[in-house]
């Protein structure tokens, strides 16, 4: 990706007319770094020499030439010296004018640097760093280049949801400037039609249209009607699509001759659609007509494979070979560059999309194969009619013949070599995700050819994760052989096992039997998988969780294999090493599910959601040290929603952020009226830590509400704790640094690490309710387990919490284990209203059951 620089300003001092020689190079440089970056390196470097001195403006000066001296680099191709100069460039630009506009225009043009380099995560690091400076320099338009950037490095890790994100905010940031509109349009239309959103994104191309004929620009409205026209055509509205493309034609004709090729490539995919062959030849003809087929540019892709089936049916094999070679050469460098992206990005293996691309790989070697085939095909028709036609090269003919025929066994058997790789996962050796769904297609189709209905089974392995990340990936690879292996063992050569993906695998039971035996036959694997492994000298246990799904009806393949899904998530649901048979009521759930999903983002737009407050308070005096803020749904049909049931839905519908970010910003809003002996807690998922931009929020919702950083305090799961990376810790080091505190949240409900209790310098711990009232009931164990943590707080300095309290004697006996704050509905419920400014204590519940909050 091209780094996206907005050239600055010189420093002030060189608008002196003793340097007005620096301030022309400087000029010079500016203008010429797109048409001739030699020219602009030439310039910039004369203008390092024309502000000579220490003064600061003198460096300043100097570190803008040395800017532009890399900038011009970058263009020329020459990254090494380039990285160079920015290096050094930014170390000084640190050192002497530290959140400087200077200083985050180095940062950009590194980030760039690595971009070109490959050095996605570094990139984003970079990015990232520019952007916070802009903002605190009020560079609004700087801000939404570099979010376009940002948004432009997802585009190229093929994750589009956060490319629409970034976008979006940009445009928010900075609507003013035409060029950064249509980008934005531009861009945000890609991603919506490659999520195929089409009537989403023909809009958003329609909107950069409009802003390229403002800016009057022959070519962008020609590469823009190129979008719509391709978008129209996806649709399915090709009436519309041709009236598109001819108006870019007209354009292109007139002003923008190197758009034609393109616009004639829609037009032949079009063509195509309606069954006119000759016409697509033709249009393909000029889509292609000066063009390498060797070294074609990503943007002919598409075209590549229209042409492909084109030629292929018109018998010209040759030619479809060589566009089917031009298309897999594209497609295999877009797909390895996704992949470096996400690996740079996300930090994460992506083994189904490694896949894909193997597969994708394969499949077009096949077809290249194939097309070789029928041209050995068409050659010995050819000389089968030279043998009858000319009798006295009867020989040489059949000599020929007998080498064709050996072409084609080759040919086959290579073909089938391919068949079997494509059809199996390439780890396991078990049928591979697509070739599985085949499979399952024809068992449902032949199912009346049989007694009894196909039983589908879904299977995860249960605390895999676990392993690769204790002993590394490679015997995780390792453990999914063995497990395969498990799996044919137990079932028989009847069962048909396939792999979906990761640690999750599909088994279609053996023919022939009823859902008892398959019940029976599923706990078998479950206890064969739980029996330890022995890999590298290591015992490795793990187990596996199933869900089973009969298929009496002719349903698709996809609904038949959420049904098992479905069973598989209830079996999981009720703990490890369970069979679940599905039932019709766990699709109701889904659906019912999915409703409240759409719901509750409708609830944030519309104001149905509330925060609520508990107080914490002290042992000693009852007092309020904390508030804990806590979301609440009012819905207009079902009532109260509770948060134990739709927090797990927005987590799984990626609502999560979004929804934490609202409640942030309202809470330290309402806690900014707040005495200041009262503090704020808000709950935080592992989504939101996950998330990017979450830095930013806190930062930014800290900042409109005027609340002091040291009154924050973010509560944090024992999972998130156990599970950290060092993206997640490095947030937390960075939050750490705003003023911000945490504490870890129901202390005892999980596994929890004492390393990361004392590195991470908790300002509370929270006992989780069911210990307290298990103590407080008097259990010895829950008691001793109490006493151990509250042992370990306070010799790290740590106020400990005792959570869920509703008497007294819970109260007392909590105390009596050295708990030295209380949190529960004894002290006071949640309530809907801000809290009085002099909040000091709280009173219990009287004796009509009610509670108070007084100040």
């Amino acid at each position: 990706m091209p780094a996206l620089v907005v050239l600055a300003a010189s420093p002030a001092a060189a608008e002196h007319e003793d340097h007005a020689a620096f301030e022309a190079a400087i000029g010079q440089a500016k203008s010429s770094m797109m048409a001739d970056s030699a020219a602009a390196l030439k310039h910039a470097r004369e203008a390092a020499s024309l502000y000579p001195g220490d003064s600061e403006d003198a460096q300043q000066a100097r570190l803008t030439a040395q800017w532009l001296e890399a900038e011009a680099l970058m263009r020329l191709n020459r990254a090494d010296e380039a990285a160079e100069i920015i290096e050094n460039a930014i170390d000084a630009a640190t050192l002497n004018f530290n959140g400087s506009k200077l200083h985050a225009d180095l940062l950009r043009s590194e980030a760039g640097l690595r971009v070109s380099q490959g050095e996605y995560g570094e990139a984003l690091n970079s990015f990232l760093q520019a952007h916070e400076l802009y903002e605190a320099l009020g560079e609004a338009r700087s801000r939404a280049i570099v979010l376009q950037n940002i948004g432009s490095l997802y585009s190229d890790a093929r994750d589009y949801e956060r490319v629409l994100s970034y976008y979006k905010q940009a445009n928010e940031v900075f609507p003013e400037d035409k060029a950064l509109a249509l980008s934005a349009h531009n861009n945000t239309g890609n991603a919506l039609k490659a999520l195929d959103r089409l009537v989403a994104a023909e809009a958003e191309f329609r909107a950069a249209l409009d802003v390229a004929s403002q800016m009057d620009s022959p070519l962008l409205e020609a590469r823009i009607m190129t979008n719509i026209a391709s978008t129209q055509y996806l649709a399915g509205d090709l009436d519309a699509a041709e009236r598109t493309v001819k108006r870019g034609l007209r354009i292109a004709y007139a002003s923008a001759p190197q758009w034609m090729p393109f616009l004639y490539g829609v037009r032949a995919q079009i063509a195509v659609a309606r069954g006119e062959m000759g016409s697509a030849r033709m249009y393909l003809g000029r889509t292609f007509e000066s063009e390498n087929l060797d070294s074609t540019s990503p943007f002919f892709r598409d075209f590549h494979e229209t042409a492909y089936s084109v030629y292929s049916e018109a018998g010209n094999h040759k030619l479809a070979a060589q566009h089917l070679e031009a298309f897999h050469r594209i497609d295999g460098q877009a797909r390895d560059l996704s992949s470096t992206a996400n690996s740079a990005l996300l930090a994460a293996r992506f083994d189904a999309a490694n896949r894909e691309l193997q597969i994708s790989t394969l499949s077009l070697e096949k077809a290249a194969n194939e097309a070789r085939l029928s041209s050995a095909q068409n050659q010995v028709i050819m000389l089968t009619a030279l043998v009858i036609l000319i009798i006295l090269a009867f020989v040489a003919a059949l000599l020929t013949l007998r080498t064709v025929n050996r072409s084609r066994r080759g040919i086959k058997e290579a073909n089938e070599k391919l068949t079997h790789v494509i059809q199996h996962d390439g780890l396991t050796e078990l049928y591979a995700r697509d070739h599985f769904r085949t499979l399952l297609e024809s068992r449902i189709e032949d199912r009346k050819g049989h007694a009894k209905a196909p039983i589908l089974a879904f299977i995860d392995l249960d605390r895999f994760k676990q392993v690769n990340d204790v002993f590394g990936h490679a015997t995780g690879d390792i453990l999914l052989t063995q497990v395969a292996q498990r799996f044919r063992d137990t079932t028989g050569e009847e069962a048909i096992i396939g792999r979906l993906g990761g640690d999750e695998f599909s088994m279609i039971m053996p023919s022939d039997m009823d859902i008892d035996e398959a019940i029976k036959l599923a706990n078998c694997v479950i206890s064969d998988v739980s029996e330890p492994f022995v890999i590298g000298g290591f015992e490795i246990q793990i187990g596996a969780s199933i869900g089973l799904a009969q298929i009496n009806d002719g349903a698709n393949v996809s609904v038949h294999m959420t049904n098992a899904d479905l069973a598989l998530y209830a079996a999981k649901d009720r703990g490890r090493g369970n069979c679940v048979v599905y039932e019709p009521k766990m699709r109701e759930t889904l659906e019912d599910r999915s409703s409240l999903e759409a719901d509750l983002e409708e609830a944030l737009e519309n104001g149905q959601l509330s925060v609520c407050y508990q107080p914490i308070v002290k042992g000693e005096d009852r007092s309020v040290i904390c508030y804990e803020a806590l979301m609440r749904w009012t819905h207009p049909e079902r009532g109260i929603v509770p948060p134990s049931v739709f927090i797990p839905v927005a987590e799984e519908g990626r609502l999560i952020e979004r929804l934490g970010a609202w409640m942030l910003r309202s809470a330290c809003s309402d806690a900014a009226s707040w005495t200041e002996n009262a503090k704020l807690t808000v709950n935080v998922s592992t989504l939101q830590m996950n998330d990017p931009a979450f830095l930013n929020i806190v930062a930014q919702s800290l900042a409109s509400s005027g609340l002091e950083p040291n009154r924050l305090v973010l509560e944090l799961t024992e999972s998130l704790v156990l599970e950290m990376d060092d993206q997640v810790e490095q947030l937390l080091t960075s939050l750490s640094a705003l003023g911000v505190t945490f504490a870890l949240d129901d202390f005892g409900s999980g596994y929890s690490s004492l390393n990361y209790i004392d590195k991470m310098d908790f300002s509370m711990i929270k006992i989780d309710r069911e210990f307290v009232q298990s103590a407080a009931a008097g259990s010895a164990r829950s008691q001793a387990v109490v006493a151990a943590i509250v042992a370990l707080a306070q010799s790290l300095d740590i106020e400990v919490t005792a959570e869920g309290i509703e008497n007294e004697e819970q109260a007392k006996a909590m105390i009596e284990l050295g708990c030295s704050c209380f949190q529960g509905f004894h002290f006071g419920r949640p309530q809907r209203h801000e809290v009085p400014e002099e909040v000091t204590e709280v009173h219990v519940k009287d004796d009509r059951g009610e509670n108070s909050i007084a100040a």
